[in-house]
């Protein structure tokens, strides 16, 4: 059996899969595919062994094969350990880069985050702060970020960038969650921070519609919607956060009640995208404007309304508030 430092808590081993941890747990009451190590405490773990399985898994479903069959194809079969191919804790600003090795990133060409400037202003290194588990310094500098630059600037130049270097220094040791969740934390702590000023300050205009914000029932990153609802906020865009794993009739629900202009629906990896969910989705009259973003959906031959970047998703949802 492998030992506790080569196997994984259901959280991790989802990160690795660039799936959402509720996903792999319904995967272990449904179809058996329970985790076989266990660590010194006794707590169930995954092991590399497991890990090879569930990719095997995967490569099925998105090879079109229905998720029941491909858990019976390979439940009974020994997979050989693999090196890690997938995606890290980057999920929440890039998607799983790892299992999307085939689909274009959805950002430009990022500049570091531990860029700066010169004289009095210069930027603090957000790498440093979060490596060094100092919190409170680092929210206050994400949250200085978004005052200087506006959310789609600092969100592309500065926090995507952090999100995206600590999962790589998380993916190259093994090591370093806690330097990770510190780093989202601070980045989602900063981004809710900087929408309740700029709702305080602007005050959105009661007689326009709001915008929806969501993800689908399977996808638990949702740091984007927060990048997302503080460009808004900037605007004057009023904004209802559904946030992570909200099923359909759920979110169906909601737009039936808010009577939104638009609804925008993030996906990061192919396992989280679901079009017959978009097919399903409550309509209104007024009818509103259906957005889509994230790499997940590229899998799926960009649906209508896909954009690649926070910039052209704040650029279509404000058209759609205020065409």
């Amino acid at each position: 059996m492998p030992t506790s430092s080569e196997t994984l808590t259901v959280g991790a081993a989802a990160r690795r899969l660039g799936i959402a941890a509720p996903t792999l747990r319904s995967w272990e009451r449904r179809y058996g595919l329970s985790p076989s190590a266990r660590s010194a405490g006794g707590h169930r773990r995954y092991s590399p062994e497991d890990l090879a399985r569930l990719r095997a898994m995967l490569r099925l479903i998105d090879q079109g094969v229905p998720t029941a069959e491909a858990a019976a194809s390979v439940r009974d079969r020994i997979y050989p350990a693999q090196s890690p191919t997938v995606t890290s804790a980057t999920s929440v600003a890039e998607g799983a880069r790892g299992r999307s090795h085939a689909v274009p990133k959805p950002l430009p060409v990022r500049r570091s985050a531990r860029s700066r400037t010169d004289g009095p202003d210069k930027l603090t290194d957000l790498f440093e702060l979060a490596n060094a588990l100092d919190g409170d310094r680092l929210t206050h500098e994400v949250a200085r970020s978004l005052d200087k630059s506006g959310a789609v600037e600092a969100w592309t130049s500065r926090l995507m960038p952090l999100l995206v270097e600590v999962g790589d220094q998380w993916e190259r040791t093994g090591a370093c969650v806690e330097v990770e969740h510190l780093a989202s934390d601070a980045v989602a702590s900063g981004l809710r921070y900087h929408t309740r000023r700029a709702v305080e300050r602007l005050k959105p205009v009661e007689s326009e519609r709001a915008v929806v914000l969501a993800c689908l029932e399977r996808e638990d990153h949702a740091l984007p919607l927060l990048a997302v609802a503080a460009a808004l906020a900037e605007r004057g865009i009023k904004v209802r956060t559904l946030g992570a794993a909200t099923p359909v009739n759920s979110l169906s629900d909601a737009v039936r009640r808010i009577r939104p202009a638009a609804v925008f629906i993030w996906s990061s990896a192919p396992a989280t995208a679901d079009r017959d969910a978009l097919r399903s989705l409550a309509r209104t009259r007024p009818s509103y404007q259906l957005v889509v973003g994230g790499p997940g959906w590229q899998t799926l031959g960009k649906p209508d309304g896909w954009v690649s970047t926070l910039a052209e998703a704040v650029s279509a949802l404000v058209a759609a508030v205020r065409p």
